[in-house]
């Protein structure tokens, strides 16, 4: 992970790219795959995830047989506005209304369900509001930024950054690989 100087889509891609050459070496390139996850070419079957948000960059990899996703987000008043477009029904029904809901929590159950969208890129038809990750019973792990696990499968754990930032990072073994 690094800090991003200066603003705007240009600075994020050029802290990405520094890191990109730090794990990987000089003139490694990040690109995608045809279904628009991040790859290294060479990097073999091992997954990456990217992230920039919150005043950072983040490239992380894993192993064979392990699936990982990343989100870095700060907490800002628009996700009261996405609330509804990110929520499943069941999910809604164990939230208050976006107006009332804690920020922090929102910025949670939002990092959390873009890194476990992360998890299965080729599943690129997938919108956040079908991925449930908030159940009843949970809310009080939730609020305290606990490990929490999807009802995919998922685990979920957060890591508070500098001001108002997180980062969720998601994990999953592959059942691809007879582990899962």
């Amino acid at each position: 992970m690094t800090s991003i100087a200066g603003r705007g889509r240009g600075a994020e891609r050029e802290a990405t790219q520094r890191l990109v050459e730090a794990m990987f070496g000089s003139g490694t390139v990040l690109g995608h795959t045809a279904c628009g996850a991040p790859k290294v070419e060479g990097y073999g079957d091992g997954r990456v995830s990217v992230s920039h948000g919150a005043g950072c960059a983040v490239v992380a990899l894993c192993g064979h047989g392990v699936r990982l996703g990343v989100d870095a987000e700060s907490a800002r008043e628009q996700l009261r506005r996405v609330t509804g477009r990110i929520l499943t029904a069941a999910e809604r029904k164990v939230l208050p209304l976006p107006e009332q809901c804690d920020i922090r929590l929102l910025q949670r159950i939002w990092t959390a369900k873009e890194a476990v969208y992360k998890l299965t890129p080729e599943n690129g038809r997938m919108t956040l509001g079908e991925i449930d990750v908030l159940r009843g019973e949970d809310l009080d792990a939730w609020r305290r930024g606990e490990i929490i696990v999807s009802r995919g499968g998922a685990s979920v754990s957060f890591v508070e950054l500098e001001g108002d930032g997180l980062l969720a990072v998601a994990t999953m073994v592959s059942s691809r690989e007879g582990r899962g």
